[in-house]
């Protein structure tokens, strides 16, 4: 038999017996990510919203080198430090490049495969021909669809990354692949190391007949992550620290501008800035629908609330001046209380600590603080959330 023609021959049943790493380049936010994987992920199984059909995808999957391109999603996250939201809309961009002519269908299939091996407890459900990735979580979140199986909460990440509410009744898939799977995080202990984009800024505010001028450069990606952001729980948007960028322009020049000052002086120079130097709308006037923000935020947008100046306020007093604060939380409205040493004005007992009320939101351009908001003096409040 001819050399050539072995030669041939071996090649063809390499070709039918291996696959072959493919590459992919897709935009997040402000990177530019490169993924390798191998092509057996496209399983050639008939997709159908069938419950015997779904779960044969799912086992079909196993049978392929899917580690390649986990692997390589979970390097992205750790470079980037992505929490597992950021993460699950890495994972969904990824499938819209891979996949870029495939159905909705196997890109949600194959996200509730990958996430499942990555160790956490999902649940897929379905109505017509349309399918519902649900995660297990401990954190609190609103606005988005939920149900609850064994004890354990289960929120629709499918609806919030598509920005539907959709609340009908749906089948729940039987198959389980992590019934023991572990939580789903949405919390942002800290903000990712994506790529900034820069804008200047600048602000000017007065305190005691002085004109002090602030030029910040603020990244524009935080704007875009938090832009359709899931809602979570009020508290957790103050204890979201200031990005890299906000944090090394703002916090070196208050430093300079609060030497010498005593801490209720320096509170002073805080409650004005945050009282003055940004306009007042609620998120329904301003939004059309609620809009909780992290500190960044204020920054990035013409209107802001009193939710808003707390979420700054409270982390410029802890990057700045490292006093204990707490947040307290009216029928309608959010404000910070701080413990100052030797202070007059209103205030409570919290933990054996005197708190003062330091209002971020009001009154523009006043100084003043330990003084209840005006029209609340005789309104009940409720302790949210506190700082040391």
């Amino acid at each position: 038999m001819p050399r050539s023609f072995i030669f041939t021959c071996l090649i063809f049943l390499a070709s039918s017996t291996f696959t072959f790493a493919a590459e992919v380049s897709f935009s997040f936010y402000s990177e530019n990510i490169r993924l390798q994987y191998n092509d057996d992920i496209y399983v050639q199984e008939p997709l159908r919203v069938k419950e015997k059909a779904m779960v044969t995808y799912y086992r079909e999957l196993l049978k392929t080198d899917f580690q390649l391109l986990l692997a390589q999603l979970e390097e992205q996250r750790t470079k980037l430090r992505l929490n597992d939201w950021l993460f699950y809309e890495l994972m969904r961009s990824s499938m819209d490049a891979i996949f870029p002519d495939a159905s909705e269908l196997r890109k949600d299939l194959t996200c509730w495969f990958l996430l499942s091996e990555s160790g956490y407890d999902t649940r897929l459900t379905f109505l017509n021909n349309k399918t519902y990735l649900y995660v297990y979580t401990e954190d609190e979140l609103f606005e988005v669809p939920m149900i609850e199986e064994n004890g354990r909460i289960y929120v629709n990440i499918t609806s919030i990354q598509s920005r539907t509410k959709s609340q009908k009744a749906l089948y729940l898939l039987e198959f389980i692949p992590r019934p023991q799977g572990k939580p789903f995080g949405f919390y942002l202990k800290h903000l990712p190391q994506l790529s900034p984009k820069l804008i200047e800024k600048q602000y000017s505010f007065k305190y005691k007949d002085q004109t002090y001028d602030l030029e910040l450069q603020v990244d524009q990606t935080v704007k875009e992550i938090m832009a359709n952001y899931p809602f979570f729980a009020e508290r957790e948007y103050l204890e979201v620290p200031l990005s890299s960028t906000l944090n090394s322009s703002i916090i070196p020049q208050f430093k300079k501008l609060l030497e010498g000052k005593s801490a209720r002086e320096a509170i002073e120079v805080l409650v004005t800035f945050t009282r003055s130097s940004f306009q007042y709308k609620d998120d329904k006037e301003f939004f059309g629908r609620s809009k909780p923000m992290i500190a960044d935020e204020v920054f990035h947008y013409e209107y802001s609330d009193c939710e808003d100046r707390s979420a700054l306020f409270y982390s410029l007093v802890k990057s700045l001046l490292d006093l204990p604060m707490v947040v307290v939380a009216f029928p309608d409205h959010l404000t910070i209380a701080v413990a100052l040493p030797d202070q007059t004005g209103d205030h409570f007992i919290f933990n054996d600590r005197k708190y003062f009320f330091c209002d971020p939101t009001g009154p523009v351009n006043s100084t003043s603080i330990g003084k209840i908001p005006s029209g609340y003096e005789n309104t009940p409040f409720e302790i949210i959330g506190a700082y040391h």
